[in-house]
């Protein structure tokens, strides 16, 4: 039975968090030039820091990543996988 109410409790979240950067004075900014909708419960993919994180970015000339083109941690399957991992 738990489980039933942690998996809707992970729904209302994915709900909850779909297209923040898009309602008036949020502290989400788009910083992916996509027209569709972004979940944007992961600002800050949790995937950064793995070298094969399985998405699609670019190295900077300074070394760092660059994830603009990558949309995998605002998919709501990406999402919900992680939270059923942590909650």
């Amino acid at each position: 039975m738990l489980d039933k109410y942690k998996q809707y409790h992970i729904k209302r979240i994915i709900e909850a968090t779909n297209g923040l950067y898009n309602q008036k004075d949020s502290i989400c900014h788009k910083c992916h030039n996509t027209k569709g909708d972004l979940n944007c419960f992961f600002c800050y993919c949790p995937l950064y820091d793995e070298p094969d994180c399985g998405g699609n970015y670019t190295i900077l000339l300074n070394g760092l990543k660059d994830c603009s083109d990558c949309l995998k941690p605002h998919e709501e399957e990406f999402v919900e996988s992680w939270l059923l991992k942590i909650i």
